[in-house]
């Protein structure tokens, strides 16, 4: 009699047991799962080491954890982008020529000739961040002065986090402005997902699989691993094919002809891979692993003794085609890192939309398919640069400059008239 009690008792256990498993996972499988990443991410409680390198607004828990919101948020972003087709370019070249269009401005120069002046750190932030909008989240006609905030509150909010990581161990210590700063910015963007027209997929799912409800779901952490490093590689790309001047225009041709709804041609891609060798998004990896990015791609020693110049071709091999063992997991080209340090913008944000985006900014600068004409100008466009010395890399860097576009008598910009 006393067995069969303590198996009944026993068998009582079991099925609780049981019933309260099968619960938590259909709760946690569904939007009542309240896992608030938001507040775990703002409050940045975890140690540096244990960052996702790519994005200092991003702070993940402890190992295990790290995982899971690797496979939630990540996986998704890549997938989804990865997978893009013909309509799915065309639809970004069209938003990314849609948000270029408020950013150029009519000069006269001292000769007296019309010029379409470009801002090209603006153009670069507002176009890519367009783009990342109408790719992950169907989102389009986004006002200018809207794009020109968030984009330009993004990368200030996140040069101010990491320079605040640098220096202070706690995260209490954050000024409340720049918190305040930041919530304001992820309300604004909260609302234009929100109110778009068509609920994104993407984005309903990442509310239920991470945040639960709309209420705790932060957009940075989806928009600052999709745009903080790529507009900086949509930036150096612009500049390097730009920074020639009109004198040798080969690779600017070779971006301004490739059309969006088709695979780029291996001399696009190459220019797209030598601009990242020289200017990696992610220059150093500081952390339990050191990685000076930017050093091991300029080091004579894997690249030649004309490491520091900007020669495509390299990439190149003699027929024609993408030497594929200098872009490999084990060649010294990683510009947006590698392994577990790896940016999650590699999976759907490398070359070939590098090139929809910085070509559809030229075909709209130089729409004829005639020779280019322009100069770069601004107080930072100093000796070195005109004389094609690699750039400056830093955070700050040409935020002055303008690509100046010489209009011809016929009222078109961009060629010889």
């Amino acid at each position: 009699m006393t067995t069969f009690v303590y198996y009944l008792i026993a068998l009582s256990i079991t099925i609780a047991l049981k019933s309260l498993l099968v619960g938590l996972i259909r709760r946690c499988s569904g939007r009542a799962c309240r896992l608030d990443l938001s507040r775990l991410l703002r409050k940045n409680e975890f140690p540096a080491s244990e960052k996702l390198v790519g994005s200092d607004v991003l702070t993940a828990p402890k190992l295990a954890l790290q995982d899971t919101l690797h496979a939630l948020k990540r996986t998704p972003l890549t997938t989804r982008t990865s997978k893009s087709g013909q309509p799915h370019y065309i639809a970004i070249a069209q938003s990314v020529s849609k948000s270029l269009h408020p950013l150029i401005r009519q000069a006269e120069s001292k000769a007296g000739e019309c010029l379409n002046l470009l801002n090209v750190t603006a153009a670069s932030r507002d176009t890519r961040l367009a783009a990342v909008l109408e790719r992950l989240f169907d989102i389009h006609d986004v006002p200018s002065k809207r794009l020109q905030y968030i984009g330009v509150e993004i990368r200030r909010l996140t040069v101010a986090k990491k320079t605040f990581d640098s220096t202070v161990k706690d995260p209490e210590l954050l000024p409340q402005a720049v918190q305040r700063d930041a919530d304001r910015l992820i309300a604004n963007i909260c609302d234009l997902f929100f109110t778009a027209k068509v609920p994104p997929p993407l984005t309903q799912h990442i509310l239920c699989a991470i945040s639960g409800t709309p209420e705790s779901f932060n957009p940075l952490n989806l928009l600052v691993p999709a745009f903080e490093a790529p507009w900086k590689a949509t930036l150096y790309t612009l500049f390097t094919v730009l920074q020639p001047g009109p004198k040798d225009s080969s690779a600017l041709l070779a971006l301004r002809d490739s059309p969006p709804q088709e695979p780029p041609s291996p001399v696009a891609l190459v220019v797209v891979y030598e601009s990242l060798r020289l200017y990696p998004p992610i220059r150093r990896v500081r952390g339990d692993t050191r990685l000076d990015i930017e050093t091991i791609q300029r080091d004579p020693e894997f690249w030649g003794p004309d490491a520091t110049t900007f020669k495509p071709s390299r990439f190149l091999t003699k027929e024609g085609n993408i030497d594929r063992s200098l872009i490999g997991p084990d060649s010294a080209w990683m510009p947006f890192a590698v392994g577990r340090m790896r940016c999650p913008s590699l999976g759907g944000y490398f070359a070939r939309m590098i090139v929809v985006v910085v070509g559809e900014i030229l075909k709209q600068l130089f729409p004829a398919n005639s020779r280019p004409l322009w100069t770069l100008e601004g107080a930072e466009w100093n000796g070195a640069a005109q004389s094609g010395f690699p750039l400056r890399a830093g955070r700050e860097e040409y935020r002055g400059i303008d690509v100046a576009v010489l209009l011809s008598q016929r009222g078109k910009f961009g060629f010889e008239g």
